[in-house]
């Protein structure tokens, strides 16, 4: 049975890579999955997963997340307010309980007010200080760096999906990279796919906030994703509710 599966989500991808993408004004992604390690729920609407990213589950619960703190009528507050409303929203789903891991600390609203306030100089500095490799650290920055200033000028979810799993795929072959740098990286690209997407897919959904893409939003997930992937979510969907209020 395990071996179905596979083949089942293998022949999917390639299925995907090879007709091209479904379009952004698909209403059909199921991102308020209550349980995102679903199978069957990504193989219905794959985007905007990559199944070749090991840590794609991250972008799919932070999916989860954002909806459910939006649907629920969270509208803003205090950054100490709104930390305490998405970590709430998160112990109530059991995908987040499922990944949150020994290591998690409750979103800091003293780091997300820094990395709001320190746009150009906190990507440099969170990613500094990781333990990457420097190999690492290079190649993150450089994304980041890139891909803020790529969806200023480029609003087709179709094509920033692209961009994205692109970097991705030059991620997962690169041999100069640990798998510390794999892990931090994979994690931040899957936020930053599945919210990037989000943001420019049309039309939305009536509860979707109108967002701005910002750094903050990235860099959050990178500094979280060294205590693990539950950190990753809280702390980037806290930053991003925090710079678009």
């Amino acid at each position: 049975m395990k071996n179905i599966h596979s083949c089942t989500l293998i022949i999917a991808f390639l299925i995907i890579a090879s007709t091209g993408f479904v379009s952004c004004n698909s209403d059909n992604e199921t991102t308020n999955s209550k349980n995102v390690k679903s199978i069957s729920a990504r193989y219905l609407t794959p985007l905007p997963g990559n199944d070749a990213n090991p840590y794609d589950e991250v972008g799919w619960l932070y999916n989860e997340l954002f909806d459910k703190y939006y649907n629920d009528g969270n509208l803003g507050g205090s950054v100490s307010q709104i930390a305490s409303k998405v970590q709430a929203v998160a112990d109530s789903s059991d995908s987040f309980n499922a990944i949150k891991g020994e290591l998690y600390h409750d979103v800091s609203s003293t780091r997300v007010v820094y990395l709001i306030e320190n746009q150009t100089s906190c990507v440099k500095n969170v990613i500094s200080a990781t333990n990457m490799s420097t190999a690492g650290k290079s190649s993150l920055t450089d994304f980041i760096n890139f891909f803020v200033v790529f969806l200023k000028t480029e609003s087709d979810c179709n094509v920033i999906y692209q961009k994205v799993v692109d970097y991705e795929k030059e991620v997962l072959f690169n041999t100069l990279l640990t798998d510390t740098d794999k892990r931090i990286i994979f994690t931040t690209t899957s936020i930053s796919r599945h919210l990037a997407y989000r943001i420019n897919k049309k039309p939305k959904k009536n509860t979707d906030p109108d967002w701005t893409v910002l750094i903050g939003n990235f860099i959050a997930s990178t500094e979280g994703a060294g205590n693990g992937p539950g950190e990753a979510v809280t702390f980037s969907l806290v930053t991003g509710i925090a710079q678009n209020q």
